[in-house]
């Protein structure tokens, strides 16, 4: 079984570290392609979580390096800093199938 990787602030990395979770702790979102590359190599990750506030500012550039790739899953999820929105599980489920 691969490890599971969050990045993005301190407050979700650490919260995530107590559960005995991996994390890397990212100030400027636009390091954020080049830490994923970095994951990328690692044959021992299986799933990343990108923290919401992280992940937006450089959307563009990280779906296409999401897109073309099968492993590790990297998903998004909120963070103490961002807007909360409705969940469409059906969408999320979806995509993680590779349907959407």
């Amino acid at each position: 079984m691969g490890k599971v990787v969050v990045i993005g602030d301190k407050y979700t990395v650490n919260l995530f570290k107590i559960m005995g979770t991996e994390g890397q702790v990212i100030e400027d979102p636009l390091s954020l392609p080049n830490v994923i590359l970095d994951i990328r190599k690692r044959d021992d990750i299986d799933l990343v979580l990108l923290t919401k506030d992280i992940y937006d500012p450089v959307k563009e550039k990280v779906d296409g390096i999401i897109l073309n790739q099968k492993k590790p899953l990297i998903t998004v999820i909120p963070s103490p800093f961002s807007e909360a929105e409705a969940l469409n599980v059906r969408k999320m489920i979806m995509s993680a199938l590779g349907f959407g």
